[in-house]
């Protein structure tokens, strides 16, 4: 798939569901003419109750999209209605701990990410939530990319940066908020450039993303979904992945490890999580629509036009191994880090 076809999608897919939603509203899909699939369990939904995934985010950010895809997906399985509800806010946290204490049911879900899943409740204090007991993961969706942007009047490659900012010795970044995947990145990129880092956090990225295009800031992490029409458009410059590998999207950016900096490195991940304390029946059985789902071809290629690869999980369990594993990671690099971060 071409790098325009994957814009023009993306850009498509914005406008239409953004006429549906607006950050915190709802964006419905009925699904009066669709056939469930009456293979899969669904005994534990209520005819009556809406299933909400809810979003950490505004609409129009790149978890948001992918939340649509799925809610128009799932809609479609179960002919039932399925609402995106957008809680942005505290890098996610606000939408992420609303559903971590929404009754445990499997009508009440959250399209989580390493932001709002690892890093939200490793870094901010006090804790929100926590991120081991406050959730019942249900399946790994897809992975993603962090991109390096800067403004159109910035440095125009990589080095040029790097060697911009040594010498200033400082370094402004935009993130989602505290204890986001793009806080987590600035920070690590302005440590490892012995430079004194300003942290911008916003609501979410459209708002970040339209402050770092007027130059408020100087750089920002961004996942890839979300920022290929500021590319097209030479709005914003790409100059790098924070991933251990070149994106297939992106394969002619360097990875910040070929710079010399492997320490400023993220992999991006979308999951479905549902409320603490979830029965294990209705875990799995949410595990078997989502893996569902992401087999339908027009997922892939939606979740493909936000550049994201579809990376689903072979059972529940496995999913919550891999959550444990990623925790337990992230809070080392976050405790040697120590004050320092959490005061950035």
């Amino acid at each position: 798939m071409s790098r325009t076809f994957i814009s023009t999608v993306n850009r498509r897919q914005w406008l239409q569901w953004s006429l549906t939603a607006t950050a915190g509203a709802s964006a419905p899909w009925l699904a009066a003419n669709a056939m469930a699939d009456n293979a899969l369990p669904q005994d534990f939904l209520t005819a009556t109750k809406p299933i909400t995934i809810v979003v950490g985010g505004p609409a129009g950010g790149a978890t948001d999209g992918v939340a649509r895809v799925l809610a128009q997906t799932f809609s479609s399985q179960l002919g039932r209605e399925v609402i995106v509800e957008n809680k942005p806010g505290a890098g996610g946290t606000i939408g992420s701990k609303y559903v971590s204490v929404a009754k445990n049911d499997g009508h009440t879900l959250l399209l989580g990410h390493i932001g709002t899943n690892v890093l939200s409740p490793l870094m901010q204090t006090p804790k929100p939530y926590d991120p081991v007991s406050g959730f019942t993961p249900i399946g790994q969706i897809g992975n993603t990319a962090s991109v390096l942007l800067v403004p159109a009047a910035g440095p125009s490659t990589l080095q040029e940066a790097l060697a911009l900012w040594k010498q200033k010795g400082r370094l402004s970044y935009a993130s989602t908020g505290l204890g986001s995947g793009a806080h987590l990145l600035g920070h690590l990129l302005a440590d490892r450039l012995h430079a004194q880092g300003l942290h911008v956090p916003y609501r979410g990225s459209p708002f970040a993303l339209q402050d770092l295009v007027g130059g408020r800031v100087d750089a920002m992490f961004a996942t890839a979904g979300a920022v290929g029409a500021y590319i097209d458009s030479k709005k914003l410059v790409p100059l790098a992945v924070a991933s251990a590998t070149r994106s297939s999207y992106y394969s002619q950016l360097p990875t910040l490890r070929e710079a010399g900096l492997p320490d400023v490195s993220n992999e991006g991940w979308f999951g479905l999580f549902a409320s603490a304390h979830t029965p294990e029946k209705i875990a799995q059985a949410w595990h078997a629509h989502l893996n569902t789902a992401l087999r339908q071809p027009q997922v892939v290629q939606q979740l493909q036009g936000l550049i994201v690869d579809i990376a689903a999980s072979a059972s529940q369990s496995q999913y919550a191994q891999f959550m444990e594993r990623e925790i337990s990671h992230w809070s080392r690099v976050v405790a040697q880090l120590g004050d320092a971060l959490k005061a950035t």
